[in-house]
């Protein structure tokens, strides 16, 4: 039952490759999905929480001036449609470092809220997906590794989680609890992917930080495990609105 719920996710109308082997996503399932932007360039995904809150990877926005930060909400596509807003505060976990995957997650707050009839919030999982549980991706990242070719439409395909001594035997690696371990039938994360949501039964389980050649090495990608920071997530996200 939980790939028959995933695959309901996924209209496949034509293979474009975003999400590496990903198809054309139906964006009534993705209306929580955001393109997070950096000088007007899309850079990154990241996932609406919150009527003013994006969740996000630390990599995409570490070290960037916050006025040079916008988020596309309400679109499939890319670069067009929906709604640009401005980012007026952003918080990066102060643990993050980079080229090191762990802590690797930022929020966002919004100029005004996202929420409309396009877009909607997500919740956060309340507990950690399993092994062998089937959670869907989106992006809008590079079709292939290195290409700099990015997918108009939004792209998403189904994932499947494996014990983190696979990720651990098969990247040589250290992975604790604050990361996932995911690969499935070649479906990989791509430069531009990353930030983005990981789903599960209609609840947010990870935010995609790391795919290892874009499809083409055979090796699991990283997602920072939502469950693990809920509690970051709250704290900061009452900072955020109190500082507002």
């Amino acid at each position: 039952m939980l790939v028959w719920s995933c695959i309901v996710l996924i209209l496949f109308v034509r293979n474009t490759n975003g999400i590496h082997n990903g198809v054309d996503a139906k964006f009534d399932f993705w209306t929580f999905i955001a393109s997070v932007s950096i000088n007007g360039y899309q850079q990154c995904g990241g996932t609406v929480i919150d009527d003013r809150i994006i969740l996000t990877a630390a990599q995409c926005v570490q070290g960037i001036p916050v006025n040079n930060i916008t988020v596309r909400v309400g679109s499939a596509f890319v670069n067009k449609g929906g709604e640009i807003i401005k980012v007026n505060a952003m918080v990066v976990h102060e643990k993050y470092e980079e080229y090191v995957e762990s802590d690797d997650i930022a929020l966002l707050w919004l100029r005004t809220s996202a929420l409309s009839r396009r877009v909607t919030k997500i919740p956060l999982a309340t507990i950690e997906p399993a092994p062998n549980d089937y959670p869907s991706n989106a992006g809008w990242g590079e079709k292939s590794l290195e290409s700099d070719v990015l997918p108009k439409r939004l792209q998403n395909g189904v994932t499947k989680i494996h014990e983190r001594k696979v990720c651990i035997q098969e990247l040589i690696q250290p992975i604790g609890p604050e990361l996932l371990c995911a690969f499935y039938t070649q479906n990989d994360i791509c430069p531009g992917d990353y930030g983005g949501p990981l789903i599960l039964a209609n609840k947010l389980v990870g935010i995609a930080v790391t795919g290892h050649g874009c499809g083409y090495v055979g090796l699991p990608s990283l997602y920072t495990n939502v469950f693990h920071y809920l509690k970051w997530i709250d704290q900061n996200s009452k900072k955020l609105k109190k500082n507002k």
